[in-house]
This record gives C-alpha cells, sequence and structure tokens, in this order.
C-alpha cells in the first residue's frame, strides 16, 4: 500500500460540495502544501501590512523635514521640524550628524571643511543602515512570490498523479472519474497563484518606495551639509 492515501478516490463518481469540502477530501500531500501556502501567505501579508505604515511614515515625515532642510536659515529649525515630524530614517540620520558635530565641538574645534568631511561620513554610513532597516523583509516577500507558484504546481503534478494511479486501480478513465481527484490537485495550484500575485505587485511596489526613500535620504544629507558649510551652525552658536 503506498504511503500516502486519498481521503476521497478518483472512482468517485461526483464531486463532493464546494471548494472546501475538496480541500477537505484531498491527497494529504496536497493538504500539506495547501498548509505551506497558508503559512507563506500569512508571513506575506504580515510584511506588506508592516511595510505599508513604515514606509508611508518615512515619506511623510521625511517631506517635512527636507523642506525645512532646504529652506531652513538655520541648523536650529532643521532640528524643529525633525522634533515635530517624529521618528524616520531622515531624522536618525540627523541625529547621527548631530551627534558628529557634538563630538567635533566637545573638543572646542572650530567646525572646519575637514570636520565637514567627518558629518558627511557618519551621515552616509546612517544613511546605509536606514536603507537596509527599510529593505528587511522585501527578500522574504520576493522569495515567497518566486517560490509559491512551483509550490503549488508541486501539489498539483502529486494529486493528478495520484488519481491516475487510482485510475488504473478501478480500471475506468471515463471523466465522471477523473474531474474529482484532478479538481482537488488543481486547487494547490490556485492556492499558489494566490499566494504569489500580491506578493509579487506589493514587492515591486515597495521596491520603488524604498528607492524614494533612499532618494529623499540623499537629498537631506546634502541639504544638511550644505547648511554647515555655509557657517550657518556657528551663526545660530
Amino acid at each position: 500500500m503506498p504511503p500516502f492515501v486519498p481521503n476521497a478516490y478518483a472512482a468517485t463518481a461526483n464531486i463532493r460540495g464546494g471548494i472546501g469540502t475538496m480541500i477537505v477530501d484531498a491527497d494529504p500531500v496536497v493538504k500539506l502544501v495547501l498548509l505551506v501556502l497558508l503559512v507563506f501567505s500569512v508571513f506575506s501579508w504580515s510584511i506588506i501590512v508592516q511595510k505599508w505604515i513604515v514606509l508611508a511614515r518615512a515619506r511623510g515625515r521625511a517631506r517635512d523635514v527636507l523642506a525645512a532642510a532646504a529652506a531652513a536659515p538655520a541648523v536650529s529649525r532643521i532640528k524643529d521640524a525633525a522634533s515635530k515630524a517624529g521618528p524616520s530614517p531622515v531624522t536618525h540620520m540627523l541625529d547621527e550628524g548631530l551627534d558628529e558635530i557634538a563630538k567635533l565641538g566637545a573638543k572646542g574645534q572650530t567646525l572646519s571643511p575637514t570636520m565637514l568631511v567627518n558629518v558627511d561620513t557618519r551621515m552616509a554610513n546612517a544613511q546605509a543602515r536606514q536603507a537596509m532597516n527599510l529593505t528587511h523583509g522585501l527578500g522574504f516577500l520576493a522569495s515567497i512570490s518566486n517560490a509559491s507558484p512551483f509550490i503549488g504546481l508541486f501539489g498539483t503534478v502529486w494529486g493528478i498523479m495520484d488519481s491516475f494511479r487510482h485510475i488504473g486501480i478501478m480500471g475506468s478513465a471515463n471523466l465522471a472519474t477523473v474531474a474529482p481527484g484532478i479538481s482537488e490537485a488543481l486547487i494547490a495550484t490556485a492556492a499558489g497563484l494566490f499566494v504569489a500575485i500580491p506578493a509579487t505587485l506589493f514587492y515591486n511596489y515597495f521596491t520603488s518606495l524604498v528607492a524614494a526613500a533612499s532618494g529623499q535620504m540623499e537629498q537631506f544629507r546634502v541639504d544638511f551639509v550644505n547648511t554647515l558649510r555655509r557657517g550657518i551652525l556657528h551663526a545660530d552658536r
């Protein structure tokens, strides 16, 4: 006897009930495939919701800080705009830049062009870290979008193989005999596409949002360093 025996054999003359019943009647391997796809779907949608919130918040808060950095005559106003906007990748970069300025100024030294290189480098490192944080989880989302159709296809192929095996056992190949097992197996392909399609769409969308957020961070770093270069910081003091 084979290790996996379906609950409803291909010899069943009629398909019982709807999709839920077909899932219950499916081969154990097909059920395992569906369970894996369900887990992938839960992880996928959790990443989608989390990234949607994080990226939307990051872009919205960065706009206010960028406007202040582009037009502000003083670093203090940039700091005020960042405080009002709330935490974001851009404000983290600002904190890193201000911390580096504080360390340079703690020795009683005047901020010089050479020191500005330190500030710019510190902010560039912060920018790279924030970009990595924004992309965290997108790799897994891409893997789900790529793997889910093939996992579903595996379940379908397995179910069809099992159906034809039972057709050979029963010695009947009419449509009423073939249809139930194949329809149960095809649910796995449909489930794989159901998981993969939103994962692919949102991966591409979030990739574009991350690129836009990275552009905002680059713009802010340039504007802030230019503000320091113009000597605004010393005027504030």
